[in-house]
C-alpha cells in the first residue's frame, strides 16, 4: 500500500547522492520505474523495497515516517555514525589513500580476462566497470559462466561491487559478489605506462564460483572498451572460452597463461 511520505522521503535520500541515475545503476533499477517512485505516482513492489531499503540501510517504516520525523532520523543517524550508516568497513575505506589523478585514467569499462577458477581448460571474459563517486573509485563487475555453443549448459551469472585504489604504484581492486555473497575476490594489477590506457594486467585470486569452493589465483587482462559503452552489446560477449579459443586473441592467451618457470617457484603477474 502506497504511503504519501515515501516519495518526498525518497526524494531526500536521492539528493544526498551524487545523482538520481547514480542511485539508479547502485541499485541496478530502471529509471523510468524509479521516477514513479519518486513523484509517488507508483509505490515499489516487495522485491525493489526490499532492495531499496537494503542501499538506503533504512526499514519500510523508517522510509514512510513523516517528513519532519525522517529528516531528523537521518540527521541524528549521520550525526551520530550509526553503525547502519557508518560500519567498520566503510570506516577502513575512508581510511585509505586516494589518488584521484592516478585512477582517472582507468576509468570506464573493460573486458577481463583469465582462466576460469573452477572450470578447468576455459577461459572467462567478464565486465568490469571502474567509475568515480565523489572522491573514491569503485568497480562493478559481472561474469556469465555458461558456455554459450551448448543450449543445454545451465546458467550462472554473479555480480561483484569493489572498490579501487592506487596504492605503491599499483592499481587493487577488492570485491564482493552481491548475488549468492560467497565470495571476495582480490585483484592486483599493474599500471598501463603507455599514453593511453589499453590494457592492464596483473593476479586476481579467488574461490571457484561453484561447488568446491577451492582458493585459486590467476594471470588476469583487462582490454578497455570505452568510457561508455553499450551494455547489451558489452554483456553479450561474456562467457566461458575453450582455452583454445580463436575467440580470444592469442596475445591475450599468451599473458595469462598460468605456467610457474622452474626458477619461479610462484605465479607471478605479467608486466607490460
Amino acid at each position: 500500500m502506497s504511503n504519501p511520505n515515501f516519495a518526498k522521503n525518497l526524494r531526500s535520500l536521492c539528493n544526498q547522492h551524487r545523482s538520481v541515475a547514480h542511485v539508479c545503476r547502485s541499485l541496478e533499477m530502471n529509471r523510468q520505474q524509479f521516477n514513479k517512485y519518486l513523484s509517488g505516482q507508483i509505490y515499489p513492489s516487495k522485491h525493489n523495497l526490499v532492495r531499496i531499503c537494503h542501499f538506503f540501510k533504512l526499514t519500510e517504516e523508517q522510509l514512510c515516517l513523516d517528513t519532519n520525523d525522517f529528516l531528523g532520523l537521518t540527521s541524528s543517524m549521520s550525526k551520530s555514525g550509526d553503525p547502519q550508516i557508518s560500519g567498520h568497513i566503510d570506516r577502513a575505506i575512508e581510511s585509505l589513500p586516494v589518488d584521484i589523478e592516478a585512477l582517472s585514467r582507468y576509468e570506464g569499462y573493460y573486458y577481463s580476462h583469465f582462466h576460469a577458477l573452477g572450470f578447468p581448460g576455459s577461459i572467462i571474459r567478464s565486465l568490469v566497470h571502474i567509475y568515480r563517486d565523489k572522491e573514491r573509485f569503485y568497480s562493478k563487475s559481472v561474469e556469465h559462466l555458461w558456455d554459450k555453443d551448448l543450449p543445454d549448459c545451465k546458467h550462472h551469472r554473479f555480480k561483484y561491487n569493489g572498490v579501487v585504489l592506487y596504492v605503491g604504484g599499483r592499481i587493487f581492486i577488492t570485491e564482493y559478489e552481491t548475488l549468492a555473497k560467497q565470495n571476495i575476490c582480490h585483484t592486483i594489477l599493474f599500471p598501463s605506462y603507455r599514453n593511453v590506457v589499453d590494457s592492464i594486467s596483473g593476479i586476481t585470486c579467488g574461490v571457484g564460483s561453484l561447488n568446491s569452493h577451492m582458493p585459486l589465483s590467476a594471470r588476469v587482462e583487462m582490454r578497455f572498451l570505452g568510457k561508455q559503452v553499450d551494455l547489451r552489446v558489452a554483456l553479450s560477449g561474456c562467457t566461458l572460452f575453450d582455452a583454445d579459443s580463436e575467440t580470444i586473441e592469442q596475445d591475450i592467451k599468451d599473458r595469462i597463461k598460468c605456467e610457474i618457470l622452474p626458477h619461479e617457484y610462484m605465479l607471478t603477474a605479467r608486466d607490460q
